[in-house]
């Protein structure tokens, strides 16, 4: 069953993103390791992949491995693959569903989110002064 574009994004897709994803390529690198379960990506080979960067693929890998989506393979240079055994690898399936039926609203929502929490408190009390 096709969702339409205009379906709001489920609940605990949301509640993923805004826990694990901080940018469309962190979501573009799990999901393509995800897709390749078993394939281990070096830096180098997401960024020739993604085409980015291979600085900004290691950050972003290094960033998922630390919330244990991915595993890091200790070679040099290091390569990750997706952690089947994390707890939220469960939405994984659900997550690339709703990512190729809908990518503009998950994109939108990605970049929607607050960066920093800290920013975001700090961004709550400078709306509020402006309204006075």
């Amino acid at each position: 069953m096709n969702q339409s574009p205009e379906a709001p994004i489920p609940e605990d897709i949301r509640r993923f993103i805004v826990k694990h994803i901080d940018s469309v390529e962190a979501l573009e690198i799990l999901l393509l390791l995800f897709g390749n379960a078993g394939e281990e990506l070096s830096p180098e080979e997401a960024s020739r992949r993604l085409y980015t960067s291979v600085e900004s693929a290691a950050r972003r890998l290094d960033q998922l491995q630390r919330v244990k989506l991915l595993v890091s393979i200790s070679t040099e240079p290091p390569k990750y693959r997706f952690n089947s055994a994390s707890p939220d690898a469960t939405l994984m399936g659900e997550l690339e569903k709703v990512y190729k039926e809908r990518r503009v609203s998950i994109i939108s929502f990605i970049y929607s989110k607050p960066t920093d929490p800290l920013r975001a408190f700090s961004d709550a009390f400078r709306l509020r002064k402006e309204e006075s």
